[in-house]
């Protein structure tokens, strides 16, 4: 959720909207002289936007913008991930960082057009997400990992629109002077007429969108502590799945996914289709993850991550290009494409020469990514159960056939093995020269 304010702007976590933290910042920017225009970005999260708005006009809001985001989301960032497989240190599908390109460039768009200068939001300066406090004792505890969402908007803010300036409340000396603990906090919204929820708040902090739901700090700070059962939010107990399982189709066109098909229904919207995926996983328990992953800065985050959708899109999408994409094309995709994608994202770096570039790499390389892959769902896996395209010629079954030497003769081997292994056996010759025979080594 992101707060504009003519001069300043400040953003706000989904899910946590309106709590002790962010009403307190509203409120102490509009004493504070500035003119308060809200903005809540709607990324697939769960959320009472009437209620938004009621609070945002109720606590001195000059308005409260509200956007769907879903299609654009989904369009323009996610489907671009399913095509390039993106993946941070070989698990995390990037849930988090993927929505913030569109958060930060919708901010920016109704910044402009109510002549908003400066843009700001809740991030503190430790915190990894939006409000990740947590009351103890008195203390507003800080989860020490990095700032990265504040690093992810604001270089997005600066590449959108280099004049629009930012300023970070949690980063204002005066603000963290006033606000030391939970406190003082309750005595500024009682001195105010600020509402202060009774319902007591998780201990964890927790960010969902479309793809996925993110839950950090708090409990989850001690890597070894287990996640309580009640924390995840999109996907069953893999435990408690149905015992029968799920059969269904997915189908891709030039790497996107353009339908979706179960015994029951299809889907073929681009938001419906997603949510449709999400639905199999959650079902089935599908697409849980518990990390511990390396931040920008070097310090270790311990992360719980429910992706349910996008992780059966992904494993499609893999399991169908090891059909139709080319062996080069693909290692070299993997290499370079996928690692600096995902890392840009990570980092912040969507609005980049480079992002725009590895984009290109990527559409090029799905021209050819045409078929379905028929999977099934089943306590917290999904299985590829076949793969066919009507369009690719790449894989031939005659030429695989152990049954067939019409297309490729055993004995051609021979010569491919010589000139394969003239440079092994340089090599192998050296060693044994150097007394040091491969043999015994």
């Amino acid at each position: 959720q992101c707060l504009f304010w003519r001069y300043t702007l400040l953003t706000l976590s989904p899910n946590c909207t309106w709590s002790l933290d962010t009403s307190t910042i509203l409120k102490w920017l509009i004493l504070e002289g500035y003119e308060v225009v809200c903005f809540l970005a709607d990324v697939g999260q769960v959320e009472d936007f009437d209620a938004v708005e009621k609070k945002a006009l109720a606590l001195g809001a000059e308005r409260m913008i509200i956007e769907n985001l879903q299609k654009e989301f989904v369009e323009q960032i996610v489907f671009r991930a399913i095509q390039c497989n993106a993946i941070y240190e070989d698990r995390y599908l990037l849930g988090t960082a993927l929505a913030r390109p569109v958060i930060a460039r919708a901010q920016v768009r109704v910044a402009e057009k109510y002549n908003c200068n400066l843009l700001s939001h809740g991030c503190t300066g430790k915190g990894n997400e939006y409000d990740t406090f947590h009351y103890e004792k008195n203390l507003i505890h800080r989860s020490l990992t990095e700032p990265l969402s504040q690093v992810r908007f604001e270089l997005a803010f600066k590449a959108c629109n280099p004049s629009i300036k930012v300023i970070a409340p949690w980063r204002l000396p005066e603000f963290c002077e006033k606000f030391q603990g939970r406190q003082d906090l309750l005595k500024f919204a009682a001195e105010n007429n600020i509402p202060v929820s009774s319902t007591p708040k998780a201990p964890w902090s927790q960010d969902e969108n479309l793809v996925h739901c993110s839950y950090e700090a708090g409990i989850l700070e001690d890597p070894d502590h287990t996640p309580p059962k009640d924390l995840w939010t999109q996907t069953v107990d893999p435990l408690e799945a149905p015992d029968k399982p799920l059969d269904f189709t997915v189908y891709f066109e030039k790497g996107l996914p353009v339908k979706v098909a179960t015994p029951d229904q299809e889907a073929t919207d681009s938001v419906e289709l997603f949510k449709l995926l999400n639905k199999i996983g959650h079902d089935h328990g599908v697409g849980r993850i518990d990390i511990v992953e390396n931040r920008w800065i070097g310090l270790k985050s311990r992360g719980c991550y429910d992706t349910p959708g996008l992780t059966i899109a992904r494993l499609a999408h893999v399991d169908l290009e090891g059909l139709v994409l080319d062996s080069k094309v693909r290692k070299l995709r993997d290499q370079f494409v996928t690692i600096e994608w995902s890392q840009c994202l990570y980092n912040g770096m969507y609005f980049s020469p480079e992002r725009e570039w590895l984009d290109e790499a990527i559409v090029s390389a799905q021209k050819g990514i045409n078929g379905q892959v028929r999977l099934r769902a089943y306590k917290g896996n999904v299985y590829v159960l076949g793969r066919s395209s009507e369009t690719s010629s790449l894989y031939s079954q005659e030429d695989a056939s152990m049954d067939s030497l019409d297309t490729f003769s055993p004995m051609d081997s021979t010569g491919f093995i010589a000139i394969q292994s003239i440079r092994l056996e340089k090599y192998g010759a050296q060693k044994a020269k150097d007394g040091q025979p491969l043999s015994q080594s």
